[in-house]
């Protein structure tokens, strides 16, 4: 029953996404990252740094062109609190689009250099997010709403390809010991940290928000 509910409701939102021309992620955002013109060098760099972030992403095969009915269930697994499900379509994505040999210990070196450029391009979005809340009185609702419509999306792409590095972590333990993959289990942990770090930018950009339309709220 729950899962019918569930299928019923994103079947709903993916016709309002649809119907909105593929809104973001977040039914806050108004745009999509990148398809306003920015006022504010800052965010100019929020939406320079989530562009090169998805572009990255997607050129490894670590997250794919999401349809309007994946964003759909994306955003109601977001709703009840679950994180991104781990695909093992996604490691065999990211496998073949990045032309990965598991069994191969050169591989390792390739997996952890991804890694770092996901934490890293994570880390450049937060920093983002956060200079422009820096800005604060020259912000309009408006840009609130589309710099957390920004954030939310980084965050669930973020998230995506942090299971798809936990799929390739599992499948590597077939292939080589666990010496071998502590390196790249330290930079997994950073990936953690970064997404939760975009969770927390996207929260405080939601309270930016609901302070604007309503002062009072402190």
């Amino acid at each position: 029953m729950i899962a019918f509910r569930r299928a019923l409701l994103a079947i709903c939102f993916c016709s309002l996404a649809s119907a909105c021309a593929s809104a973001p992620i977040s039914i806050a955002a108004s745009s999509l990252p990148g398809s306003r013109a920015a006022s504010t060098p800052a965010q100019l760099e929020l939406d320079r740094a989530a562009d090169n972030f998805t572009s990255s992403l997607r050129a490894r095969g670590l997250v794919r062109e999401a349809s309007s009915m994946d964003t759909a269930m994306r955003w109601m697994n977001q709703l009840a609190g679950q994180d991104a499900e781990t695909d093992a379509s996604g490691l065999t994505l990211y496998v073949e689009t990045a032309e990965l040999d598991l069994t191969a210990s050169p591989t390792l070196n390739r997996i952890a250099i991804h890694l770092v450029e996901t934490w890293q391009g994570a880390a450049a979005i937060d920093a983002a997010s956060r200079a422009l809340m820096v800005e604060g009185a020259g912000l309009s609702r408006s840009d609130v709403t589309d710099a957390l419509g920004t954030v939310e999306s980084a965050m669930a792409n973020a998230q995506t390809a942090q299971s798809v590095f936990d799929a390739a972590l599992l499948e590597l333990t077939t292939y080589h010991d666990a010496e071998a993959l502590d390196g790249l289990r330290v930079e997994r942990d950073l990936l953690a940290l970064r997404v939760s770090d975009l969770r927390d930018r996207a929260d405080e950009l939601a309270d930016l928000r609901r302070q604007m339309l309503n002062p009072s709220i402190s």
